[in-house]
């Protein structure tokens, strides 16, 4: 059986009304837990509407994440930071979407973060899924 890849662009701010939620962990710990969970669901949202792969079908074979990360500008930035928010969102989108069955060891064997530069016009992470 082909190892499969799926590849997805997230974004890493949203909008709730006029304001601006940059997704990483010091403005994560920050906001009210209201706040947090209109984010998760936006962020589900626009998965759901913006990767047609979201409405695949459930893959239940072990999984890796490779995550890109394109900057906004040249500062400075802790990696982890800006993933870990990401990336639980992601996941969690992923099981919402029953693009995977959970989000836990025995599904996701590896998870990869690299810095891909910035990208000013269009500030991004790009996650690629694959098969193991």
């Amino acid at each position: 059986m082909p190892k499969e890849k799926f590849k997805f662009t997230i974004p890493i701010y949203l909008y709730l009304g006029k304001k601006k939620y940059f997704l990483n962990l010091n403005q994560y710990r920050n906001w009210h837990y209201h706040v947090n969970n209109k984010l998760k669901v936006l962020f589900k949202e626009i998965l759901h509407n913006y990767n047609p792969l979201m409405t695949s079908q459930n893959h239940n074979n072990e999984i890796s994440i490779n995550y890109v990360y394109y900057a906004p500008d040249k500062r400075n930035r802790d990696l982890m930071n800006v993933i870990a928010v990401v990336d639980k969102y992601f996941q969690d989108a992923l099981v919402v979407a029953n693009l995977i069955k959970d989000d836990n060891t025995s599904i996701i064997k590896k998870i990869q973060i690299k810095y891909g530069g910035v990208d000013k016009e269009n500030p991004r992470i790009e996650a690629e899924l694959k098969d193991l």
